[in-house]
């Protein structure tokens, strides 16, 4: 099975094809305007935008691990490009036009999501990671 899923990805034109269309993709939801009547919701006692952030950057990381496969330092480089992806986007929000607010605890929760999506990368893609 794995000798299948490590096949898989080494077509990897796919798979940064679709890390580009999530990376515009979380670009966009992050930086457009919040609706006029939007209210703030909560999952379990969390603010449910910090669940949105931790998955959003998880997933990025992901695909960014498996656009980056066939690199040298792949865990490194998705991580590193994910995070700065995600303070470029909190940073963007400090500007007016974006009617935004830079929050520290999204920030955390870019930085959370993106390293568990590192870690479970290292546990099962352990024997092709070259670092």
């Amino acid at each position: 099975m794995q000798k299948r899923i490590h096949q898989l990805l080494q077509a990897d034109k796919l798979f940064k094809a679709v890390a580009l269309f999530a990376t515009f993709s979380l670009l966009f939801l992050s930086l457009k305007p919040p609706g006029e009547d939007s209210q703030p919701w909560d999952i379990l006692f969390i603010r449910a935008d910090l669940v949105l952030h931790f998955i959003g950057y998880f997933g990025l990381t992901l695909l960014y691990f498996f656009a980056f496969y066939t690199h040298t330092n792949t865990l490194l480089k998705a991580y590193v490009f994910a995070m700065l992806i995600g303070v470029c986007t909190e940073i963007l929000q400090l500007i007016p036009i974006f009617q935004r607010h830079f929050d520290f605890v999204d920030l955390i929760a870019n930085l959370f999501g993106g390293f568990c999506a590192w870690l479970i990368s290292k546990r099962f893609f352990y024997y092709s990671i070259d670092n």
